[in-house]
């Protein structure tokens, strides 16, 4: 993968925007480079939905952070790339200043046994679960982004990889478990995943978890039923593993013909689902905002490629980092309800940081 990871370290060094992806369970790894520098910047991805790209969109729109949008100019197929083209990149000016670009604070153990404790407080039978995340930094100068993506596809051949430069906006990474929506003419899937085990242990799903999942269970189940989605299948809860953790999913699927053109629709209530969030939506996006010091950016929203080849395949932004110049800010999250106990949620995001923390 030498002319790929020479592609990437030149697109860094240009300050050209790119994203490397690679699909879960496939093997070719795609890379867009935008060479003429275009970025296409929305309020919301409704307005790029009928498009053909690739999104990256914010955990919401109110942590000021737009809806990134890549109409692609360069689409690059694992090593298929012409000598030419690197020398191409190799001769074009820096598209971008160096932007002083946001860095995320580090949440220590006591800051986030304290707003744990403050969640776990707001809950009532009106107010469900809220998804609470904190932030882990490393120290770490001259990373190589381009071999860590790599080592994230091949450690993690079952999950979405990506790797994404954006000028003014970052640079991220990770390997997410969890689809938001995948769909083709024929058929529209999506999954509600939630709770979390470590994988190294024989331990059995508590009731805390299995009402955590369910909560995300409903919330889809009542989606279809506000889209009028009649002849969906749902199937069997189970439980799958994820870097270092073991998850409860359920799937679903149903024609595509059902949602009668109305993708942009359902996405737009589907995100965010209680699985990053919380139920009620509103009550915990508040409680969200008003407790993390942390800015999510594009912790937990949702990205992938949009009308490719007849395909719609999303993706919720979950195990992923921000790379900056002289440190690596993880995020991860889980679920609290009013049965939760703190200690035992901060272990839970010490089990999710594995995912990264292994590779570096």
């Amino acid at each position: 993968m030498q002319k790929l990871l020479k592609i990437i370290d030149s697109c860094f060094r240009k300050n050209i925007p790119f994203v490397s992806f690679r699909y879960p369970n496939e093997k070719k790894i795609f890379t867009w480079v935008q060479l003429s520098g275009k970025i296409i910047y929305v309020e919301n991805a409704n307005e790029v939905i009928n498009k053909s790209g690739f999104v990256y969109a914010p955990f919401h729109r109110k942590t000021n952070f737009p809806v990134v949008f890549f109409e692609p100019e360069i689409i690059i197929e694992d090593e298929n790339i012409e000598d030419s083209l690197l020398k191409k990149i190799e001769k074009t000016e820096p598209l971008y200043p160096n932007y002083e670009i946001d860095k995320p604070e580090e949440t220590n153990k006591q800051e986030y046994l304290t707003q744990a404790h403050k969640f776990i407080d707001s809950f009532d039978e009106n107010f469900q679960k809220a998804v609470l995340s904190r932030v882990k930094i490393i120290e770490k100068k001259d990373i190589d982004t381009g071999k860590l993506f790599l080592e994230l596809k091949n450690k993690y051949p079952h999950a979405f990889c990506h790797l994404i430069h954006i000028p003014g906006a970052g640079t991220w990474a990770g390997a997410t478990p969890e689809t938001l929506i995948r769909t083709n003419p024929e058929i529209t899937k999506t999954v509600s995943v939630a709770g979390t085990l470590p994988a190294n242990k024989k331990t059995e799903w508590q009731a805390k978890e299995s009402e955590e999942q369910q909560i995300v269970t409903d919330y889809i189940e009542d989606l279809l039923k506000e889209f009028k989605i009649q002849s969906y299948e749902k199937e069997k809860t189970e439980t799958i593993k994820a870097g270092n953790a073991l998850h409860l999913s359920t799937g679903f699927q149903f024609p595509t013909s059902e949602l009668q053109g109305n993708i942009a629709g359902f996405i737009k209530k589907l995100h965010p689902t209680p699985a990053v969030c919380g139920s009620p939506k509103e009550k915990a996006l508040n409680l969200i905002l008003e407790t993390e010091k942390h800015n999510r950016e594009y912790y937990s929203g949702f990205l992938g490629t949009v009308n490719m080849e007849t395909n719609t395949d999303l993706f919720v932004n979950l195990r992923c980092m921000k790379i900056l110049p002289d440190r690596l800010a993880l995020f991860v999250g889980g679920g609290l309800t009013k049965d939760s106990v703190p200690e035992k949620e901060w272990e839970e995001t010490v089990i999710k940081s594995q995912t990264l923390l292994k590779l570096l």
